[in-house]
């Protein structure tokens, strides 16, 4: 069990950068104010309600930091910020797995609403979409390939390559994070691997650090299969952390999982006041809480569902915003929250 964990904590510290090295941050200026601003107001929702559930359950659930902190991270960019998250609070194994089960569950319900009778509820409440016929369907489609799961046209040998030599980048980073750390004094008079314990967190935001810097380099930023890559490491944790798991602390998950709900669907409610305080329209607010809640991957087909291929991009780019940003959030929430307990 300690080896499975010890291989799961490996593996999410690589799969990070991995997806984080296709994020396209320099994009970002093409992001229109409106879009920009509705993203940071679904941010801003997401703390909020994160914190008020906090204080809510503080007394019922189980390291209540902990779920609002990945919560955070998870509605602000995506499940690999939640897994990222978990490990740098300290989050138990069954913790996570729960609630990533548990954000499966809520998420499909919103996904659901989003496609159905969300679009006609919002029109009653926020202004129009004013189209401006700037749609870049192929530009969008450059962003879209990294995150929709589809095969990129590079031989398979030539891709075999590419990514051994993007994991072995990833791999450096958690390398040079892991050396920092080691250099660091200990609290609690720890030595060597021991002494790591105590900078989990800060190891993972060195690591995430270095993925978002090294995206700056063109080569690695559009380097194919690096998220995809990325999320085969991220789903080998999750298999390793299966390995690890304790059935009786599924006793507690009905409280944890409403405790999700909560933050979830608390987080579009603010988010749809604010956005209707900022006079943003219904098309920008669906599609910034697609990418905070969500993440690029199901940006085209809600955007297909409100028919208008002008917000796929901008959508893609605030997600990508959302992976860069999140464990910073989550881990920043998480460790402050833990200071009221």
């Amino acid at each position: 069990m300690t080896l499975a964990a010890d291989f799961s904590s490996i593996l999410v510290l690589i799969g990070m950068p991995l997806i984080l090295f296709s994020a396209d941050l320099p994009a970002l200026k093409k992001l229109a104010r409106p879009m920009f601003i509705s993203f940071m107001m679904c941010t801003v929702a997401v703390i909020i309600i994160a914190i008020a559930a906090f204080f809510i359950f503080k007394g019922s659930v189980s390291d209540p930091q902990n779920i609002s902190g990945m919560l955070v991270g998870t509605y602000t960019g995506g499940t690999p910020n939640m897994i990222a998250i978990g490990h740098g609070l300290g989050a138990s194994t069954e913790q996570i797995l729960l609630l990533q089960t548990s954000d499966m569950i809520g998420g499909g319900i919103y996904f659901f609403l989003l496609l159905s009778i969300f679009p006609r509820l919002m029109k009653k409440i926020l202004p129009e979409y004013n189209f401006t016929g700037s749609s870049s369907m192929e530009e969008a489609s450059q962003y879209a390939e990294a995150f929709s799961g589809k095969k990129q046209s590079v031989k398979p040998i030539k891709a075999f390559f590419v990514r051994v030599g993007l994991v072995s980048i990833s791999t450096a980073c958690v390398a040079v994070a892991l050396g920092i750390c080691l250099l660091l004094p200990s609290k609690f008079g720890n030595t060597g691997l021991a002494k790591l314990g105590e900078y989990t967190a800060l190891i993972m935001l060195i690591v995430t650090t270095s993925g978002i810097l090294l995206s700056f380099v063109k080569k690695i930023r559009t380097a194919p299969g690096s998220y995809s890559s990325g999320q085969y490491f991220l789903l080998m944790f999750s298999v390793a952390m299966g390995l690890c798991f304790d059935i009786s602390a599924i006793s507690g998950t009905l409280l944890m999982f409403c405790m999700l709900l909560i933050i979830q669907f608390g987080t579009v409610l603010v988010h749809i006041i604010l956005t209707k305080l900022g006079k943003i329209d219904y098309h920008t607010m669906i599609i910034t809480s697609t990418a905070g809640v969500f993440g690029p991957a199901f940006i085209i087909p809600v955007a297909k569902a409100l028919k208008n291929d002008e917000i796929i991009l901008p959508g893609i780019l605030c997600g990508i915003l959302g992976y860069a940003i999140g464990n910073y959030l989550g881990i920043g929430i998480g460790s402050l929250l833990r200071m009221f307990l």
